[in-house]
This record gives C-alpha cells, structure tokens and sequence, in this order.
C-alpha cells in the first residue's frame, strides 16, 4: 500500500507502510510558491487512478522583487531579473485562517520522472481548489474569483466562484456551472458520467439554504437534483446545510448520494437519489446527530453523538432505496458511557412578533440540565451560537460538556435566522439583528427560568462572535436579567467593524444593506449599523463580563472587544479582558481553550454565588 505521508511547504513524501520510498523537493524546481495544505477551502492531495500522477494545489510563480537600492547582480538572463521597486506591494489574501493564501494553482507531479506541470492555462483572475481527476485524466476544479479584491472566504460559500474542467488533451478549460452562483464541492460518481456540487447565491447571508446539483458529463446539461427550500413545515424536509461532502459520497448502485446536513436541531444523514430526485433522510432516533466520513460498497462509516454523548464511530449498510431511514449503526468499539446529562428540544412560535415578510417563523432551543437538578435548582448559561447563520445541533460540544458536568444548565438558542430551518428564516434576520435575534434570546431565557430546575437569580449568558453580539446586546438591553456574561471575540460596533474586518459585506448585510465591491460607508449605513450594534447600551450594562479574545482573528477585530472593555472600564463597570496570541477567531489551541474553560467557570462561579 502506498500513500502520501506528509506534506508541508515544500516537500511531498510518497511512504509505503512504514518505509519512506520517495520524496520531491517541489520547491527547489521553482515552478511555484509554497504548497497549500488541506485548509477546508483550497487544499487537496489526489492520486490518479494509475497513481502515477499527484495533484495539488500551490501558490502561483510571482516574478523575484528586489529594492531600487539592492546592488546584487543576479546570474540570470535578463526576463529572469528581479523586478525592482515593488517588494513591498501589498498582496491581498483571502482572510480569516486563510492569511498568506493569495494566488492559487493547480499542479501535476509525475511521481516517475519527479517533474511539475502547473496548469498555466487557468486564468489568472481565479483562485484554484477543491480539483480531482476525472477518469480520463482531466481535472476538475473550483475556481474563486479574486478581482477586484478578496473577501473573507472561510464560513463563507457565497463567494463568485464555478466549477471547471480542465481537458488534459487539449489544456483547455471548460466552465461546467453557472458563472451567476457560487459552486463548490464538486464529486465525481464512481463511473465518471455524474458530477454533483452545491451551488447558492452569490451574496447575502454568508450561510443559507444550498442548491444539490448534477451536471452530466456525455450530455452537458445541468440538473437541479435539491432545490432551495423555503418554509418547511412542522419536520418537513428543510433544505441542504451541509459545510463538506464525503470524498466517497456514490452509493454502489451509481444513482444515490449520502452526505450529512443540518436538520432543525440535528445533524443527519441524507440520502439523494439522482434519478428521482427523491431525499430520504437518516436521523437518529434517540435525538443525537450522524455525520457520515465514507461511504464504500453501501457500508457507511458514521460518527454518532449527542450532548450527553462523547463522539463514537459506527458502521451500518446502507439498506436498498426506498427504506434508507430504515439503517441500522453498529458502534466499532466501546463508546464513553453517555454523561449525566438530559436534554428536550423547545419550540417557540413568537406570534407577537410576526416578521413584516415571512410571517410567524417558528424556532427552537436546546435545553441541557444535569440530572441531578432534581435535588437542587441548576444556575442557567444562556448560548446563543455566532454566525448569525449558524445553528446549535444536539452534537456533543467539549466547552459545555464540562460547564453542565460542573452544576450548570445550559439552553442553546436557535433563534430566528438559525440555519436548518429554512431559507426564510434565514433571510429574516438580515436587517434586525439587535431586535429580533435579541428578543428570541430573551424569550427562550424568560420561559427557562420557570421551570422547576432552574436557578432564575443565578442566570448567565455565554457565546462567541455573533453570540458575543448577543450576549453584549443581552446585557445592555436587559440590565440586571443576567448576574454574569462571558463573550468571545465580540462583534460589539458594526460601524467600527466594515473597514477591519475580511467581511465587510457581512456588515452591510446584516445591516439591511446590500453590498457591492463598490460599496461606500455613508452617514446612512453608518448609523443604520450604529443603531443595530451593543455599543450603544454600554451605559445601561450591569452585569460583570469577561470578555476573551483571540489576537490574530481577522474576522473580528480584536479591537471590537477591546473597545467595548475600555468603555465599560471607563463607566466603573466590572469588566475582564483576557487575549490569546495565536488564536484567531475559533480559539482553539489546547492551552487557550484550557485556559478559557477555567476561567469562564471561575468568573460564572465568583458572580452567581
């Protein structure tokens, strides 16, 4: 068996068992920059079928920059020489756990002869990524338009980009998508006539209700296989939300797809038959989520958990078509036994506060209690998840594992414009965020705090990003309601935060705003943005926040936290401030999160009791 073992910036390494056999110094050939690792976005690593060939993605070749005063004579022919006076022009990147990703390229390695062929037929306006072999030998990609500059991409399948196909005959390229949508996460069936890909609109909330496409390889012709869907009802099918796409996704009969998506507050398996269009859907019946890693001759290997349930592999066989919900999972090995931990879901229909367009959108919350509420009233931890475009499933989460094993209750709101929910609740949200999400947090909070386990003096509010906002908006809209808040990486002042961030858009859209490349900030936007930012209640805030953030987050500036901490210090209100080097938005690293965790129990424990 022979695989590729590692890769870094340079060096691909070709090992056979525990035997390195080859490795390629790619950079020493200068046919490109440095070598894009898997990322989510743009890296990938392909074998052909014959495995003679490796496909991967690298920054593009840029000419050598040299200053006006460098007096270094190059050996080099005269179009090799450096370009002199621009070593310091600023190249753009494609932002938040992006940085240094700027031109991408798309390589073949001839694993034999060890010699390179960048695809230089690509044009030079796309980013490249996401690319696989096609039977014959072509390639399909994804190209990301970066003119006139980059936007945030990561968290974001709204971007301008399509999928291609480059002919390895010919080095032609062929546009297979709509050049309108934004295209992604192309796969090939096992006999190469089928490609399927997810495409959404170009713009708007960054997280909404994708297209399932197929585009057929002998005719041309595309197929919307999974339309957007609108406003399900009751537990009607929602819509596609799905972040990635199994490498094997085919099942053996050629003719279905299975992927895992976001179900209202679950994450399940779907199974799409491309023949009849048909979606069936694989949920677990104990409440938990599946998220399917492969699929091979219909045996599928599947990660179960839920909130009380450390993540566990299973396997199951996918049953013929038809009684696909009817699947069966085996556990490979042992699982954790499940924590002491219960959970309900809670619907709420705010029939009060009907949206002006889409009417009364009904949403849901999560509520976890540790099962030993029943001797003694639990504090509550409100949590609202970031995004706005987002949504908490039933998956198991480390950080509130430990705060609800340590005595705390926790309800994980889904308000209006969670994902999951369909495309209408979505599209609600934009134009009221500091009103709406606000007050469905709140709801979910006032009707918690009645029921019997619950502490209603010992109330906190915890989220990250977008649940910073909210947390922040909490706290000053509610003064008094919440005894403690802990906020990551807050957005606390969208006018503060277009010209910084690597989404502007998302601060125009969420404003109510369209968004151009061209757009400018007028008094207008400005203070429609103001308007719907925390900033403005920081005289009313009560209640003692800590606020954490992760220094080198390109997607919210660590200035909006450290803004709002100098004003609330400056009004004699308590507040803590804690940054990680490091860390960008997500803050991840082991010793961040452990030191996070720590603190977030300790500041809740000093202000409940």
């Amino acid at each position: 068996m022979t695989f590729l073992n590692k890769i870094c910036f340079f060096l691909h390494q070709i090992w056979n068992h525990c035997k390195k056999i080859k490795q390629y110094d790619v950079l020493s050939k200068e046919k490109h920059g440095k070598i894009c690792t898997k990322d989510g976005q743009f890296g990938c690593l392909h074998w052909s079928k014959d495995e003679t060939k490796l496909l991967y993605v690298s920054e593009r070749k840029t000419p050598k920059m040299a200053s006006y005063f460098d007096t270094k004579k190059a050996d080099k022919p005269e179009e090799e020489q450096p370009i002199r006076g621009h070593e310091h022009d600023f190249k753009q990147d494609w932002g938040e756990q992006l940085v240094g990703k700027h031109k991408l390229a798309l390589n073949i390695l001839d694993l034999n002869s060890g010699d390179i062929n960048t695809l230089d037929t690509i044009p030079e306006d796309l980013s490249i990524g996401q690319a696989i072999w096609t039977p014959d030998g072509g390639i399909i990609f994804v190209g990301w338009k970066h003119e006139p500059y980059r936007l945030g991409l990561i968290y974001c399948p709204i971007r301008p980009s399509a999928i291609y196909l480059w002919d390895s005959k010919t080095s032609s390229i062929k546009q297979l998508s709509d050049e309108s949508r934004a295209s992604s996460l192309p796969n090939l069936s096992p006999d190469g006539t089928k490609l399927i890909y997810l495409d959404n609109q170009v713009g708007g909330p960054h997280y909404q209700c994708a297209r399932l496409m197929m585009y057929d390889m002998k005719s041309g012709t595309n197929t919307v296989l999974v339309d957007v869907v609108k406003n399900p009802k009751a537990d009607e099918f929602p819509g596609i939300y799905s972040y990635s796409l199994p490498q094997r996704c085919w099942a053996a009969d050629g003719k279905r797809v299975v992927f895992d998506s976001v179900w209202r507050h679950q994450e399940g398996i779907l199974v799409v038959d491309t023949e009849t269009k048909k979606v069936t859907p694989i949920l677990c019946k104990s409440g938990g989520c599946l998220k399917i890693t492969d699929i091979h001759q219909d045996r599928m290997l599947v990660v179960r958990s839920s909130i009380n349930q450390q993540p566990y592999f299973s396997i199951s066989q996918l049953p013929e078509s038809g009684n696909e919900s009817s699947a069966e999972f085996l556990p490979l090995d042992d699982p954790e036994p499940p924590l002491d931990i219960s959970f309900k879901i809670l619907k709420f229909q705010p029939t009060s506060r009907p949206h002006p367009t889409f009417g009364v959108n009904e949403y849901e919350a999560i509520l976890a209690i540790p099962k030993d509420a029943e001797q003694k009233k639990c504090p509550l931890i409100v949590f609202p998840h970031g995004g706005p475009h987002s949504v908490h499933t039933t998956d198991f989460l480390l950080l509130p594992a430990v705060f609800m094993l340590s005595g705390f209750a926790m309800v994980y709101v889904n308000y209006r414009g969670s994902t999951g929910y369909g495309d209408d609740s979505v599209h609600s949200l934009p134009g009221r965020v500091g009103d709406q999400d606000v007050k469905d947090c709140q709801e979910v909070a006032e009707s918690v705090i009645k029921l019997d386990q619950i502490d209603e003096n010992k109330v906190a509010v915890f989220g990250g990003s977008h649940g910073g906002f909210l947390t922040t908006h909490l706290i000053g809209q509610y003064p008094g309601f919440y005894k403690a808040a802990c906020c990551r990486n807050p957005v606390t002042n969208i006018a503060g935060m277009v010209a910084t961030t690597d989404i502007p858009d998302w601060c125009y859209v969420e404003a109510g705003f369209d968004f151009t490349h061209s757009s400018l900030t007028t008094g207008e936007t400005l203070t429609e943005m103001w308007n719907k930012s925390p900033m403005q209640y920081v005289d009313k805030v009560e209640t003692p926040i800590l606020i954490m953030l992760g220094l080198e987050d390109a997607r919210v500036p660590p200035k909006q936290g450290e803004e709002y901490y100098k004003k609330l210090r400056a009004r004699n209100k308590k507040a803590r401030l804690i940054g990680y080097s490091d860390n960008s938005h997500p803050i991840l690293t082991v010793e961040a999160s452990a030191d996070s965790c720590i603190n977030i129990l300790d500041w809740f424990w000093q202000h409940l009791d």
